[in-house]
């Protein structure tokens, strides 16, 4: 899969037309030529995808249920991600710079924050075998 949006349409359809596989049952293929800043990003499109199909957008993060976030994180270890929600209380002081991870070199500390309704949610990913 290349990283044009149209295809990760397409991969998430596919995706979704069955329930969640065991661990690293799908192979999941991106060209970005080892460039894991887009790793990142194609992850990020495709959480956003699975979402626009369960939610009508505008997508409210704060909405999505525990029950949607278990299946997410079942469908991307199905391809081999691990896929990790963290919902903390938003600081009183919070600058949010979801291009940090442009200087990180490692999908696992690459991170993508959303503050709403008083919480602050992070997303990160990272492959299942280093977990």
């Amino acid at each position: 899969m290349s990283n044009g949006n149209e295809e990760i349409v397409d991969f998430v359809e596919e995706l979704l037309k069955k329930p969640p596989g065991p661990p690293n049952s799908i192979q999941f293929e991106v060209d970005t030529d080892g460039d894991v800043h887009g790793l990142f990003e194609v992850l990020l499109i495709t959480m956003t995808e699975i979402l626009k199909t369960w939610y009508a957008p505008p997508i409210t993060i704060a909405l999505i249920s525990e029950e949607d976030l278990a299946r997410i994180v079942e469908y991307f270890a199905s391809f081999g991600i691990a896929f990790d929600f963290n919902v903390e209380e938003e600081p009183p002081v919070l600058h949010i710079n979801n291009k940090e991870y442009l200087r990180k070199d490692r999908l696992e500390d690459m991170r993508f924050r959303v503050a709403a309704g008083g919480k602050l949610y992070t997303v990160r990913f990272s492959n299942l075998e280093s977990k």
